[in-house]
């Protein structure tokens, strides 16, 4: 009863420490997580949120990684939240199964409570990389370990291997493109623990029951995709993935590519490099203690992560097991390590080496605190998209007649919005001339990220050659100002002036900028100290984990002038090449410290439909924007309807022509 506490306590703690990274990166997060990776996986789930009960062949996956969103999109429908709800709860019901996996495999390679204790108290500070994936992002490839490890579970510890095992590498295979992967170091496993370790050939049947089985179900999706039954098959995840064909490989460069993936720091550091001796030390005790189906798994993988370099372009997509079974063998090593009976019977160079042992899986432990906090500050941080969701689906269902045109990054995200499913006519890019044809029925939807990265494209504010935007200021008392156009995107500003009080001015200061995420109320009120002073780097770290708050460098122009009569009428003028404008436009008063901000970013529709206007000849128009490098076309202009932040409404205005 003791050792089973002890091991729910460590359990407690697993959760507790994944399941704060979690909320910790969720808090206050603008939109998605993982933006520029969640939008596909949420557009999966939202399809099977929609149609539960749809045939495969319409999904908007692989057979391969059908599993995940069908689950989530059936649990969304039940429950009555959203796609991308339901994705950020994943993560949680996630990490939950994979305590419950690794808690269930470690008990079964040894019954140590201690082990058991050790391997949870690791895992829960377990992140990975984004190169290959780990805790941090539970996506199909996430539950595609826990069943590779629930797998070889039913495979080498139960007594029930086909009744188990059959059913768990079929799921294996239809959760994520590495399934067949994974299921091939299963089978590698058990080659070489009957015929390497037990050397019992009659044990090979179980080998070649697993190997019926995975060719059954490749050779059966194959057929299915063939009928269009399924909308894609392994064949086509092989090549996404594969570098080269088997036959043309060519030795020197199999063997460059092995270098390259063995050189790297993920995979060094465990292998040749501070962390070594930990790993030869667990493995010293798996050989002792005869726990001879761990070190096949860890064998496989290693012999997977080696051979598997040469062949595709997404080497460390395939780290990910190696990683997890290393840090079991970690774990091993150390739970016997740690028992007092060892230490109690070793000599002095025995008890110095194993206090070196002691030290560095300090280090380890540390280093991977480390890892996880300032990965999640990281990925807080990453790819925002700041969008008035209720206002914007509220919009939507209030425009229900029109037809969508969604002018998007990341279409999955607004499919994954509550209440904007397959119910409304999305057209995802459509021409500018599918738009001209019938204006009246389209409803378009335009971004321009703020914060996501640099030159990330979108709509922008027209200013024509020979035209000018005429800033609608209340009357300006005779004082000194300034006008400042921030984060624009001019190449420069040849052509461009300021008009008023009958003086225009083009003599403009150039500046750099910096574009900072706004932080205000971004962390939780309780944090635990792993978390706490991001901005101060960690003793033996050189960078703090919260680098930077600046998204990019960007430029500011600004002129200084003096009014001397009262005027309401302000124009930036353009002589020179057509510009698209993003950022803002300031007006402030020097004296009083009183600005008024057009911000092409976030401002709202009242500001940006009567704050400023488009003149044209002797026209005044409405403001008026396009996308200059992508559908609809610059050809094709567009009037803002309602603002989101990140995202607009616009109704189209009619061709450049008009001008």
């Amino acid at each position: 009863m003791k050792h089973k506490n002890i091991i729910l306590t460590a359990f407690a703690c697993f959760l507790l420490v994944q399941w704060y990274g979690i909320y910790f990166m969720l808090y206050n997060h603008p939109g998605p997580l993982g933006l520029n990776d969640s939008a596909s996986y949420i557009q999966q789930i939202d399809f099977f949120r929609e149609f539960p009960l749809s045939s495969p062949s319409l999904a908007p996956s692989n057979i391969n990684k059908i599993l995940h969103p069908y689950i989530f999109g059936l649990l969304a429908s039940l429950m009555g939240i959203s796609a991308t709800s339901m994705f950020h709860l994943n993560f949680y019901i996630g990490i939950f199964l994979m305590g419950l996996t690794i808690t269930s495999l470690v008990k079964k390679i040894d019954s140590s409570a201690l082990f058991t204790v050790i391997a949870l108290l690791l895992f829960a500070f377990h992140e990975g990389k984004g190169s290959y994936h780990g805790f941090f992002w539970v996506v199909p490839s996430f539950y595609a370990i826990m069943l590779f490890l629930l797998t070889a579970r039913a495979v080498f510890y139960s007594k029930h291997h086909y009744i188990y095992g059959l059913p768990l590498l079929a799921l294996l295979l239809v959760t994520h493109s590495t399934g067949i992967y994974l299921g091939s170091l299963i089978v590698v496993a058990i080659l070489l623990h009957e015929t390497l370790f037990k050397r019992n050939l009659p044990g090979i049947k179980k080998l070649v029951a697993f190997l019926l089985a995975v060719g059954v179900i490749f050779i059966g999706s194959e057929y299915l995709y063939q009928q269009h039954i399924l909308p894609a098959s392994f064949t086509s995840s092989f090549n996404s993935y594969r570098k080269v064909e088997f036959q043309n490989l060519m030795p020197a460069t199999a063997l460059n590519d092995i270098l390259e993936t063995i050189g790297r720091h993920d995979f060094s550091k465990y292998f040749y490099g501070l962390y070594t001796p930990l790993v030869v030390y667990g493995l010293y005790w798996i050989w002792k203690e005869k726990k001879y189906p761990l070190l096949s798994l860890f064998m496989a993988a290693l012999i997977g992560q080696i051979l598997i370099s040469p062949l595709s372009n997404y080497t460390y997509r395939f780290f990910y097991p190696l990683e997890i079974l290393t840090w079991i063998v970690i774990a091993y090593g150390l739970s016997k390590l740690l028992q007092p009976r060892e230490w109690s019977t070793a000599g002095i160079t025995a008890k110095t080496s194993r206090w070196a042992l002691v030290v560095l899986s300090s280090l380890f432990l540390y280093n991977t605190i480390h890892q996880k906090a300032a990965h999640n500050f990281y990925f807080k941080f990453y790819n925002p998209l700041f969008l008035e969701a209720k206002a914007f689906t509220d919009y939507l269902d209030n425009n229900q007649d029109k037809k969508l045109a969604m002018y998007v990054k990341f279409p999955g995200v607004y499919k994954g919005l509550q209440q904007s499913g397959m119910d409304f006519a999305y057209h995802f890019n459509p021409s500018g001339k599918t738009i001209a044809r019938d204006p009246e029925s389209w409803l378009v939807i335009g971004e321009n990220l703020r914060l996501y990265e640099a030159n990330n494209g979108g709509f922008r504010a027209l200013l024509p050659k020979d035209g000018a935007l005429h800033i609608k200021t209340p009357a300006l008392l005779p004082g000194r100002y300034r006008i400042e156009l921030i984060d624009t995107e001019l190449p420069g500003t040849d052509g461009i002036s300021i008009s008023a009080d009958g003086v225009t001015l083009s003599d403009w200061q150039e500046d750099s900028y910096a574009v900072r995420f706004p932080e205000k109320d971004m962390y939780p009120p309780i944090m635990p100290p792993w978390y706490w002073f991001p901005d101060t780097a960690w003793p033996l770290h050189n960078r703090p984990m919260r680098k930077t708050d600046i998204v990019r460098e960007s430029r500011k122009h600004s002129i200084d002038f003096t009014l001397h009569e009262p005027t309401a009428s302000l124009m930036l003028r353009n002589s020179g090449e057509t510009r698209y404008l993003a950022g803002m436009i300031q007006l402030t008063n020097l004296d009083t410290g009183l600005a008024q901000v057009i911000d092409f970013y976030w401002g709202d529709e009242t500001t940006l439909k009567e704050g400023i206007s488009l003149v044209y000849g002797d026209k005044e128009l409405p403001l008026l924007w396009t996308d200059p490098n992508g559908a609809p076309g610059r050809a094709y202009l567009f009037q803002i309807k309602k603002a989101f932040k990140d995202a607009k409404a616009f109704t189209y205005y009619g061709k450049s022509g008009v001008l």
